[in-house]
């Protein structure tokens, strides 16, 4: 009987341990903020009608990104394909083309940072220029893979 004992315990504390693991999941609250729509809404303390500016900037910068991105897709396909021929003298102008398309991306965030600065009040400038200064951490994407650290 002693040996049924021991093993009703083991089961009946992986019962409660498994129990209590399922309501911790279902209570944790997810993160404050669901991406840099509403991080930069919340450290800035924007107010209803400067959020519905930035929903603007936001659907303005989207597209023009969206372009750059296509072109980009573009651009690297042809040079890629580049490797299925032996005649590669376009070569040197696709990377070039590609270094531009991305020098224009980093220009027009730029400019969206700009734009968000410019709907910011005086007394928000000083929590803009602090979300700059995080800025990389803040919007850096997720950490590394081990192979690449």
């Amino acid at each position: 009987m002693t040996k049924n004992r021991f093993y009703i315990f083991i089961i009946i504390g992986l019962l409660i341990s498994n129990l209590l693991l399922v309501i911790f999941m279902l209570t944790r609250k997810p993160p404050h903020h669901s991406g840099p729509r509403d991080l930069i809404i919340e450290r800035l303390h924007f107010d209803e009608k400067q959020i519905q500016q930035y929903d603007g900037l936001i659907q303005q910068h989207r597209m023009q990104i969206r372009q750059k991105e296509h072109e980009m897709m573009d651009a690297k396909t042809r040079y890629y394909s580049l490797l299925k021929n032996k005649d590669q003298k376009n070569g040197d102008s696709l990377v070039q083309q590609i270094g531009t398309i991305s020098m224009e991306t980093e220009k027009i965030n730029f400019k969206h940072f700009q734009d968000i600065r410019k709907i910011c009040r005086p007394d928000q400038l000083q929590d803009f220029d602090h979300l700059i200064d995080e800025f990389e951490s803040l919007f850096a994407p997720g950490p590394k893979p081990p192979h690449e650290r």
